[in-house]
């Protein structure tokens, strides 16, 4: 029997729950893995009276977790600039370290991974919360090619567009009721304009493409302008809307490289991704001989981020588990205007002949198709319908400069009401 002595750094909610999941299932884990885990220091801000420390020494000094008796660190604190620190002491010290600090690894997971390539640095439960994806690029499908990984990485702002579209609820209403339900913080700006979702994909792109971790590489956008008309007319095109994350090989030759981005996109409806609800993410993984697998579970919530950090614990104990190192390689992160693909536009314009002729002939000037259309009559008493139209997939930069146009144009007759939604589509394919 193998003991490893562990020093948790914070006392929150993911905290808690590893304190929980050893003092609940310690036994099971004791007699499945041949580990036995003990706690030996907690170190936070605040002491939780409530809080059973399993008979740890608490301190309020990070720094006192680097001591003789902690076998590994968990980094549960949360922010960057004081976890990096903590990461970095603890690996000076040869501490391995357990993190669900996506923040942090997105950020300064380069430097930290090499800091010390010797001693190893865990971070599963940075992703997709008890979802193993990690494990499973790094190495169940380490012997695949990998060549998308599309996922619902973000539970607030899935539980968001779910609730827009199975309870009718505008997008205030359902922002506030997940702040109410405790999926959405108090300032949910990191959530619902896509910083989170982009911080899980940094790593998810590094992993999956043996690249750095880059960041700034990644375009973001988020759900607040996402309407109930836009998640109306996408059911009746056949689509749902979801906020996704997308790493993906793009280009051929020279011009080959990943695309990285967060947005909203209508996806078909009768897709496995489609049908993810609620708080739930799911990451679906297309590589070249296991095909396409999906995972799907809870992304978030204490428990279930404890899960993947003790996993990480027992991995490192049993097995002293492989160390990322600096082996990745550079590779050129397409610029979102280079990205091709399908679009959905929401056009709102004046009732009168003409306006429609117009849409039309402004796609056609840019050489952009159009595959579907629909033109609503208007609500009585309006002058006002929307034109809705899916085109076929064309170069981002050219889908811009023909919006850009159509507003233009829409201005000068004064035939255009509020702005144009434009939303990507995703087949999957």
């Amino acid at each position: 029997m193998k003991q490893v002595r562990l020093g948790i750094a914070g006392l929150g909610t993911v905290a808690q729950g590893v304190l929980s999941i050893i003092a609940t299932n310690g036994d099971k884990i004791r007699a499945r893995s041949g580990v036995e885990l003990k706690v030996t220091r907690v170190a936070s801000r605040t002491l939780r009276p409530e809080v059973d420390l399993l008979g740890a020494d608490f301190s309020q000094d990070l720094s006192d977790l680097i001591a003789d008796d902690v076998d590994i660190v968990l980094e549960l604190i949360g922010g960057e600039e004081v976890a990096k620190n903590l990461i970095e002491t603890a690996l000076d010290a040869d501490k391995p370290v357990v993190t669900a600090n996506k923040a942090v690894i997105a950020s300064f997971g380069n430097e930290l991974l090499t800091s010390n390539a010797n001693v190893p640095l865990k971070f599963e439960a940075a992703v997709a919360g008890a979802i193993p994806i990690i494990q499973a690029i790094q190495d169940s499908l380490i012997c695949n090619d990998f060549q998308q990984v599309v996922g619902i990485i973000n539970g607030t702002c899935n539980y968001i567009l779910t609730a827009m579209e199975e309870l009718d609820q505008p997008f205030a209403t359902a922002l506030n009721n997940a702040q109410e339900l405790g999926y959405a913080e108090a300032d949910p700006t990191f959530d619902i304009e896509g910083v989170d979702a982009a911080h899980k994909l940094t790593i998810l792109a590094g992993l999956a493409f043996d690249t750095p971790f880059e960041l700034d590489h990644v375009y973001v956008e988020g759900i607040t302008k996402i309407t109930a008309q836009d998640i109306e007319y996408a059911a009746e095109l056949g689509y749902r809307i979801k906020h996704v994350g997308i790493a993906k090989l793009a280009g051929d030759g020279v011009d080959k490289g990943v695309e990285a981005r967060v947005h909203p996109a209508l996806i078909p409806s009768n897709a496995l991704l489609a049908n993810v609800n609620d708080v739930a993410n799911a990451v679906v993984v297309r590589s070249d001989a296991a095909g396409q697998t999906l995972f799907s579970g809870p992304g978030a919530g204490g428990m279930a981020t404890a899960s993947s950090v003790l996993g990480d614990v027992v991995a490192l104990a049993r097995s002293e588990a492989r160390v990322s190192s600096d082996s990745r390689t550079k590779t050129r992160y397409i610029d979102i205007g280079e990205v091709v693909c399908s679009n959905y536009l929401r056009i709102p314009v004046r009732d009168e002949p003409g306006v429609f002729a117009q849409v039309a002939n402004t796609m056609s000037e840019h050489d952009i198709s159009i595959e579907a259309a629909i033109q609503k009559e208007p609500i009585e008493g309006s002058a006002f319908v929307d034109i809705v139209i899916v085109t076929h997939a064309i170069t981002e930069s050219v889908m811009e400069r023909a919006v850009a146009t159509l507003r233009e144009k829409l201005g000068e007759r004064e035939a255009s009401q509020g702005d144009i939604s434009r939303i990507r589509i995703e087949t999957l394919d």
